[in-house]
């Protein structure tokens, strides 16, 4: 079987470890909003991982999905984009999450609070 990869940077293809390449990527506030797309994606990765209820998963699937809406705009909406990833982080710390998983999961949220720089900071939220 023939597995398409998920994400094709230059040369390099990756299929199922997102998070290795999301990880990867070195991001600054003049990143491409592909680059942070693909972090928004390894975060949902890492949340399928998690061992949370279903409900909150769903939640933070809405939160990301309008995230990901939001990237693949022409002129994406960074304060948008913050919301959606600081209420993602919410559910996270109510669910009382813990573990490697979440770990990667911070180290994410740290990328792309980087790209949003002071629209993250305004917002007063890290991971």
């Amino acid at each position: 079987m023939n597995e398409k990869p998920i994400f094709v940077i230059g040369e390099q293809h990756a299929g199922r470890d997102i998070f290795n390449i999301a990880r990867d990527l070195n991001i600054n506030q003049n990143s491409p909003a592909e680059d942070i797309l693909k972090i928004i994606e390894a975060i949902q990765h890492k949340v399928g991982e998690l061992e949370i209820a279903e409900k909150d998963k769903k939640r933070i699937v809405n939160q990301i999905e309008g995230a990901k809406i939001e990237l693949e705009d022409e002129q994406p909406d960074k304060k948008s984009i913050a919301e959606s990833i600081k209420k993602t982080t919410e559910i996270l710390k109510e669910a009382k999450t813990t573990g490697e998983t979440l770990k990667d999961i911070g180290v994410l949220v740290g990328k792309a609070a980087a790209w949003l720089g002071t629209t993250a900071a305004k917002l007063g939220w890290m991971f």
